[in-house]
């Protein structure tokens, strides 16, 4: 539950080692690279940008894309064991070999290319001979060649398509005119005609054919359709082989997808380190470059770099909690997940208090009341363990799974709780009257009351709003634990510790009222007054001059902030009645109660409605779950001490596309 101390790390090397020295940072993975800004001289390019470098990942990639939609249209069967995702582990002695695998692979690059190449223009000879194909389609079942439609010495010949709905009335006229007019074939919703005039009737022939929308045949050669589709037919076909042979040449390059990605990956190293430089300061023969390291590693990364070369000057300085670091939590394989549901509010500043490991019970805890059944915990587990499985490890999807997944384990003793195992209340069946009895009494959301001043309330409203108050007040006591590690002793405990108090014997005294235990109740009230006049009083204590008495109203003013933050826990018990409601209904009102009595077919219907009916409610419940326990977190619990606005921690060379390092 901390933040990592950060030391800068102040290194003096020469340029023919820069590249040995970068990438054994790179393998210790402890370092980001910060602006050598305190240093004059400004020898050397410096070169932000490798031209080449870039062009030859933006290749890559491309190689990767074509190698990838060429299995996509391969079938399942064939491309099984061949194809590798993003999110595979690459050990540094196989990423580091890419530098010396730089020919192969650029070869590799360079016939996929060629093949890509070859292929668009094999598909565009295709698509051409396709639409060619198509214009020849609606003479087809005309069995005499074009030649046949010419013009003679004396005639005039007019061969083509009308639209069906121009052909009677067209007919008409060109009989009326002494023409001749026959209809020969039909594509469609189009008539093939032949007119026949002579030609001394060419214009009035061509006037009567424009107003009835005429297409003339195009063709003229001394050959039918049908030969020329069947000898197009064949070239298309040759077209079609010819890039099946293509694509089953490049779909045998899907066997170096890994060592491609793996490349591309290195790529994006080497460019990273050309950005670098230009936050170094360099002379002909040397450079100066300036890293932020985490204190604790500073010997593993000196220790390193020394064993690259002997010729360099290593210096670590501590990084003062007052100034700007980045952040780079230290917690534990279970919290590490929660780090996801921080850092998407703000990641902790340096010198703050890390939330996490505290935030992830309470987070967890909110998730399993509002969910609040055996059933959907168990499916939370599952789906959140499996799902969380097939991405990449470490990423922050990756972890939101495994967030819900540890919700599941509350949900789980939740739902035992409230006896909901998908709806269904299995205690309350098999347990008989005696817990019936108890679970009406103490358990039932609705039904379980208790009375505070003559009211009648949800005990498990008074339940939520007990766990937010207490919620509230280990927020406090990290305020004060803040402040007492920044040597602010008065602020810690006037400010957090004393108002702290007032939160949990508040607890103590609603809890008295409820249960009707007098002497609980009254040392309740007396502890929450006499601690809230104290935070009161004391609110202005380090503040100056007149700071000190205004500082009391405010402090006044804010008792109805607390007030509303623990009421903002209601939404707890809402969210909660309302999943269990919904499941309840799909479960046993539509289930068991409507479908099951009517024999096999109600049996299969109402399973099927218990399926898809909790699978729904499920996916709704979680939704709402999560955006209303990280507002708890975000507004109620960091409102009290966190101090976010922080730059993750990003070491050197860490920033890969395709796969992560082992380890």
């Amino acid at each position: 539950m901390a933040v990592a101390k950060m030391s800068v790390m102040t290194l003096v090397g020469l340029i023919s080692e820069k590249n040995a020295i970068l990438d054994e940072m790179q393998k210790c993975g402890a370092a980001q690279i910060r602006s050598a800004k305190e240093y004059a001289f400004t020898k050397g390019n410096g070169s932000v940008n490798d031209v080449d470098i870039l062009s030859l990942k933006e290749r890559t990639e491309k190689c990767i894309e074509i190698i990838s939609s060429v299995v996509d249209e391969t079938s399942p069967k064939e491309r099984k064991d061949v194809f590798v995702s993003d999110g595979f582990s690459v050990s540094r002695k196989e990423f580091f070999s890419m530098s010396e695998k730089g020919e192969k692979m650029q070869s590799l690059i360079s016939n996929v290319e060629r093949l890509q190449t070859d292929r668009n223009e094999v598909k565009l000879k295709a698509t051409k001979k396709g639409s060619e194909i198509k214009t020849y389609e609606p003479y087809a079942e005309i069995n005499e060649k074009f030649s046949f439609f010419k013009d003679t010495d004396c005639s005039l010949v007019r061969f083509g398509l009308i639209g069906a709905d121009k052909l009677l009335k067209t007919e008409n006229l060109a009989t009326e005119k002494g023409f001749v007019f026959e209809t020969v074939g039909r594509y469609n919703s189009d008539y093939i005609v032949a007119v026949v005039a002579l030609k001394k009737d060419k214009e009035e022939v061509e006037d009567i054919l424009s107003q009835a929308g005429f297409r003339k045949c195009p063709f003229e050669g001394d050959f039918t359709a049908e030969e020329k589709i069947k000898l197009l037919t064949d070239e298309y076909d040759g077209f079609i082989a010819e890039d099946e042979k293509i694509r089953e040449e490049l779909f045998g390059y899907s066997k170096s997808v890994r060592d491609l990605k793996i490349y591309a990956d290195y790529l994006g190293f080497c460019i990273e380190k050309k950005q670098a430089e230009g936050n170094f300061k360099e002379t002909d023969a040397a450079f100066v470059m300036e890293a932020f390291v985490p204190t604790d590693k500073t010997e593993d990364v000196e220790s390193g770099i020394k064993q690259v070369t002997q010729a360099v000057f290593v210096e670590f300085e501590e990084v003062p909690e007052t100034e700007f670091a980045p952040t780079l939590n230290k917690n534990g394989k279970i919290v590490r997940n929660f780090e996801a549901v921080t850092n998407m509010y703000s990641a902790p500043k340096y010198g703050a208090l890390d939330p996490n490991a505290v935030m992830s019970f309470f987070f967890s805890l909110f998730m399993g009341i509002i969910m609040a059944d055996v059933g959907y915990g168990l499916m939370m587990i599952i789906g959140g363990f499996l799902f969380a499985k097939k991405q990449r490890e470490g990423s922050s999807v990756a972890r939101m799974a495994k967030v819900f997944a540890y919700g599941g384990f509350f949900a789980v003793i939740a739902g035992a709780v409230f006896d909901s195992w998908l709806g269904y209340p299995l205690l309350r069946v098999t347990m008989g009257e005696g817990y019936n009895a108890f679970y009406e009494a103490h358990l039932n959301q609705i039904t379980a009351m208790t009375s505070i001043a003559g009211i009648d309330i949800p005990a498990i409203l008074m339940w939520c709003l007990a766990f937010g108050t207490c919620h509230l007040g280990v927020g406090l006591l990290m305020k004060a634990y803040q402040d007492f590690s920044r040597k602010k002793i008065l602020e810690g405990f006037f400010g957090g510790v004393v108002w702290a108090i007032v939160m949990f014997s508040l607890i103590v005294w609603i809890f008295g009222v409820a249960t009707g235990n007098q002497s609980l109740a009254n040392g309740g009230m007396f502890v929450t007054a006499g601690s809230a006049v104290i935070g009161i009083l004391t609110a202005g204590i380090a503040e100056k001059g007149f700071g000190k008495f205004t500082k009391i109203f405010s402090s006044a003013y804010g008792i109805i902030n607390y007030v509303s933050d623990i009421l903002s826990y209601c939404r707890l018990y809402g969210l909660m009645l309302s999943g269990a409601q919904i499941a309840s209904i799909f479960t046993n009102t539509l289930a068991i109660d409507m479908l099951f009595p009517q024999g096999v077919i109600g049996v299969v219907f109402g399973v099927l409605i218990i399926i898809v009916g909790n699978v729904f409610n499920l996916a709704i419940n979680l939704l709402g779950a999560y955006i209303h326990d990280a507002r708890l977190q975000y507004v109620e619990f960091y409102g009290k001490f966190y101090e976010g606005e922080g730059e993750l921690f990003t070491p050197f060379g860490s920033r890969l596309d395709h796969s992560y390092f082992e380890g």
